[in-house]
């Protein structure tokens, strides 16, 4: 009878921690900071996804919100920036991924200066579209061919 006991503590310890655990990822994962709406437009997207980070100079500062295409099929970029990132006008924007099989995120180049803000549901001019490994690959061909 004392063993039915003692089982009986650690499985609800268990499952106390295990709750404890759930609830602290569900804490981690959830995006808590208040936002701003920005957009960027490419003729290539390269695989960007909901949900796939914004970087400035590697620290993370948002997340993509929508991909779509517009109607003259222009890739869409829509995303979220934490509110207290302010960014210039003239910052350019790329596609870039975490190594070759990492994943894509935005990548955002402050450049000029910080006078002249993004404001909110603004677009970022200045993209440089996505570049896949076939690209480059056949641009490194071309230049080995001359």
């Amino acid at each position: 009878m004392k063993k039915n006991y003692i089982e009986s503590i650690l499985g609800l310890l268990t499952l106390v921690l295990a709750i404890s655990f759930l609830l602290k990822f569900i804490d981690v994962n959830t995006d808590n900071k208040s936002t701003y709406n920005l957009r960027a437009k490419f003729l290539k997207a390269g695989g960007i996804n909901i949900g796939n980070d914004v970087k400035m100079r590697g620290v993370k500062i948002g997340v993509i919100s929508g991909v779509s295409l517009d109607k003259d099929y222009f890739a869409v970029v829509d995303f979220k920036v934490y509110e207290n990132i302010k960014i210039p006008k003239e910052s350019t924007v790329k596609v870039a991924s975490d190594g070759i099989l990492g994943n894509k995120y935005l990548s955002i180049s402050p450049n000029g200066d910080f006078i002249d803000l993004l404001s909110v549901n603004e677009e970022i001019k200045n993209v440089e579209d996505y570049e896949s490994i076939e690209d480059q690959v056949s641009k490194i061909i071309f230049l080995a061919t001359q």
